[in-house]
């Protein structure tokens, strides 16, 4: 009785020690390796706006030669300074942040913005945003399924998949913080569908507004306030037009939300709609690599998150259990799934798995726990065997995630022949280089084959 009441609970509070003692073990802020990579233009609005006041940047002459952290600038057309990456994750890191900067004042540390009490101000960010966004997700499955589905299913969010990556070893990434928003989004659309007001319709536009902010493509999101609980074209137009003053409301919100990013664009580019990778790649809509994106070795979602294969069954289930997102998810799936692989570098660059899919797996929560609740029916050897599978995928994924920190478990270059190779093992296999396959980025950036 006790475990079918807090189960959830319970699983949400080990989820985030089980985080917080990875993640301190790791120790990525101590070694200066949060601000890295994409991260350093995602996070340099912060000292830039917040500590220098200046985000053209000038401010770079005057820092002192030991300097620690990195800061990148493109050159936009008008010979201004720009940052590749906008604003949204600097928006949601700003608290923790400004925590951040005061602990390093009274302790006497670098006060520059770069010192490890703000690397470390990321991975607090990124353990909070995973509560906030498992505690959101615990009350959308709660209303479709049991207790201990809802657990159960939480678990293997983080335990079983890539998310936990992202929060514990890259946590400056987008993706902990998208997965919280899109379960956030999907949790006000639930409100709005059922008892509209502006309240919801805000916060509803604003969240629309910030996840477009941090990746565009996941604007997909606004086939569910269109789709959820639809049942007909009928229903689908009577939501619209009925709403359409609530609708307008939202899109308000969420272009001031954009707005900061578009005043930044004009000031640096003279556009107030700008593309900041300019020259580095786009979609080749004609040339998607679904088949690679899903099951190459390179990167394939299912092949290095291979529980995700049952929240896909479960899709066949939503209408017993869930048939209000039977259409919206049947819609937004295939979607994205085509956008996000019909990108130049479908790959998504170094990463452990396919990371663009993770901002998705609040939403793939949904038809895995309906998957989950039709085991728990069936005979107690198939519920034997979903079982030993589901304990296998979770150790499959803690075992690589421990791969892909060492470079065993390649970022960019894997293969059938290296995966095999090094599959449940901790050394380097002999040849090792000459089973992965670097991809061709100049090839990819032009929509052909990076092979």
């Amino acid at each position: 009785m006790f475990l079918n009441k807090y189960f959830s609970k319970l699983v949400i509070a080990f989820l985030l020690i089980a985080c917080i003692w990875y993640g301190k073990n790791l120790d990525s802020w101590g070694r200066n390796r949060i601000i890295d990579n994409d991260v350093v233009s995602y996070y340099a609005y912060l000292p830039a706006t917040l500590l220098f006041h200046d985000l053209s940047f000038s401010f770079m002459k005057e820092l002192p030669a030991d300097f620690e952290g990195k800061i990148w600038l493109q050159t936009a057309p008008t010979g201004k300074p720009i940052l590749r990456m906008t604003m949204g994750l600097a928006i949601l890191w700003s608290p923790f942040f400004i925590l951040a900067h005061l602990f390093a004042k009274v302790m006497g540390i670098s006060a520059l913005g770069y010192s490890w009490p703000y690397s470390l101000s990321i991975f607090v960010a990124a353990i909070f945003y995973l509560f906030v966004g498992l505690v959101f997700l615990r009350k959308i499955l709660l209303r479709y399924f049991s207790d201990f589905v809802t657990g159960t299913t939480l678990l293997l969010i983080v335990l079983a998949t890539n998310l936990m990556n992202y929060v514990i070893l890259e946590p400056g990434m987008s993706h902990v913080f998208s997965f919280t928003l899109i379960i956030l989004f999907l949790y006000y659309t639930l409100k709005w569908v059922e008892k509209p007001a502006i309240s919801s319709t805000l916060i509803l536009g604003a969240l629309a507004g910030l996840i477009v902010l941090i990746r565009p493509t996941n604007g997909l999101m606004l086939v569910f306030p269109a789709l959820y609980a639809i049942s007909s074209v009928a229903e689908l137009k009577q939501r619209t037009i009925g709403r359409w003053k609530l609708i307008l409301l939202a899109g308000v919100a969420a272009f001031f939300m954009v707005l900061p990013q578009m005043i930044y664009w004009k000031s640096q580019t003279g556009h107030f709609i700008f593309n900041s990778y300019m020259d580095s790649g786009g979609f080749y809509f004609a040339n998607p690599h679904l088949i690679d994106g899903l099951l190459g070795f390179r990167k394939g979602w299912l092949i290095y998150t291979p529980v995700m294969l049952f929240a896909l069954v479960g899709l066949l289930f939503l209408k017993r259990y869930a048939k209000d997102f039977l259409l919206s998810i049947s819609a937004f799936l295939p979607l994205f799934l085509f956008v996000i692989f019909s990108w130049w570098c479908w790959w998504y660059g170094g990463s452990y798995g396919s990371r663009a899919m993770i901002d998705t797996y609040g939403i793939l929560a949904i038809p895995m726990a309906a998957f989950l609740s039709v085991i728990l029916q069936s005979s107690w050897w198939k519920k034997g065997i979903i079982a030993l599978l589901l304990l296998f995928f979770v150790y499959l994924n803690q075992f690589q995630m421990g791969q892909y920190r060492t470079s065993l478990l390649h970022w960019d270059s894997m293969t059938k022949t290296a995966y095999k190779a090094i599959l449940f093992k901790k050394n380097w296999p002999a040849g090792y280089d000459k089973m992965i396959q670097v991809p061709d980025y100049e090839k990819a950036l032009k929509g052909e084959n990076e092979y």
